[in-house]
């Protein structure tokens, strides 16, 4: 495949309503977009940053130009003659040495991107779905959905939220937690919602010298505590796993491919959210899922409010068997006002995957107009 360049967009969109975590309110997502233009045809990918981001994650100036650039200059050194390595090669290509883990997962979020358009232009060609070329045999996977910390803390707006999310069909929800708001929320969730499957996610807001906060929590029948430390804090993971009934789940800690194995090997977690933009795309995350399934710890795929197009490559992540949990799989159009790809179908709380070639989304030229930057990455000598 022989290409002329990279055209990089960034793309503003805005939440459809405010997400409150863990010290941090979301209320506005910027797509840095990679358009990928070859002699066989154009393929799109999508890096996942946004506004505010919180470390090891980048924020969209943190990607584009200095990680885009950077990134692209070594796999434009892996290309002879214009000439890009076939997909399954590109994020080893567009990796450089070992860096600060900050410029690591900002260069594996640009590599995944580039991945994703390779893919798109391969797939079209051969006539190929992503599902089908990941090998996965499912049709439908599942999705679950995240609620939010309420701006006043109201009990009762976050069990509308909860029972809003429960009609359309969600498998599990994803409850935010921090300190001083943990235990009320998710016993209000129990108690309205019965055996609906709970997870709480702290977002690393709690202090490993008070693991004994957590015990209140382990009575609720939580299907995991998601990242109750800092990402560094693997030991203290462990350790509160061994506290608790309730399994624990990583996900800023699982900030690369190296970083799953040494969670895995030092038996922090019980269960593990990979996504595939932080750990360096489709191939990185199903590796990683691997993983997972040979050290028996169940897994599921994370989201960072994606467009269309990053949350269908997901999906299709998560159509591997490995990925057992529900995923953070619903429609874009439900959370982003200006959603610039289309999504998958989605119908009671099943996401079905996309049969027809490429990654399974398609851009919106309307929304697409709306960008606030766009340049052009030559790839003419």
């Amino acid at each position: 495949m022989r290409v002329s360049g990279f055209e990089v967009l960034v793309v503003p969109m805005r939440l459809r309503s405010p997400v409150g975590s863990a010290g941090l309110v979301q209320r506005d997502r910027s797509a840095v977009l990679v358009r990928l233009e070859t002699d066989q045809g154009v393929g799109w990918g999508e890096c996942p940053a946004y506004p505010g981001a919180r470390w090891p994650d980048p924020s969209p100036d943190a990607l584009e130009p200095v990680a885009v650039d950077r990134v692209l200059g070594r796999l434009r050194a892996a290309s002879a003659d214009a000439v890009l390595p076939p997909a399954d090669l590109v994020t080893a290509a567009c990796r450089g040495p070992a860096a600060r883990p900050e410029q690591e997962v900002a260069d594996q979020s640009v590599a995944a991107a580039v991945e994703m358009a390779v893919l798109d232009v391969e797939l079209r060609v051969g006539g190929q779905s992503l599902a089908s070329w990941l090998g996965t045999a499912r049709r439908e996977v599942e999705t679950g959905a995240l609620v939010g910390i309420p701006a006043d803390r109201e009990i009762g707006r976050l069990l509308d939220e909860a029972a809003a999310a429960i009609e359309t069909g969600a498998r599990r929800l994803r409850v935010k937690i921090e300190p001083g708001w943990s235990r009320a929320p998710l016993e209000a969730l129990r108690a309205r919602f019965g055996e609906v499957a709970l997870q709480a996610d702290a977002n690393g807001s709690f202090d490993p010298a008070h693991p004994d906060v957590f015990d209140e929590l382990d009575d609720l029948g939580l299907v995991c505590l998601e990242q109750p430390f800092a990402p560094a804090e693997l030991d203290a993971h462990r350790r509160l796993g061994q506290r608790l009934r309730t399994p624990i789940a990583l996900d800023e800690s699982l900030w690369s491919p190296g970083r799953v194995e040494a969670a895995l090997a030092a038996r922090a977690c019980q269960v593990a959210c990979l996504k595939p933009g932080r750990l360096g795309g489709v191939l990185a995350a199903v590796a990683a899922a691997r993983a997972c399934a040979v050290a028996q710890v169940p897994c599921f795929v994370g989201g960072f409010f994606e467009s269309g197009l990053g949350r269908a490559v997901n999906a299709a992540v998560a159509g591997r068997p490995e990925c057992s949990l529900p995923g953070d799989l619903s429609d874009p159009d439900t959370y982003l006002e200006g959603n610039p790809f289309s999504y998958l179908e989605c119908a009671g709380g099943l996401v079905r995957l996309a049969s027809a070639p490429g990654i399974g989304a398609e851009p919106r030229p309307e929304v697409l107009e709306t960008v606030t930057r766009r340049r052009w990455v030559s790839w003419q000598p």
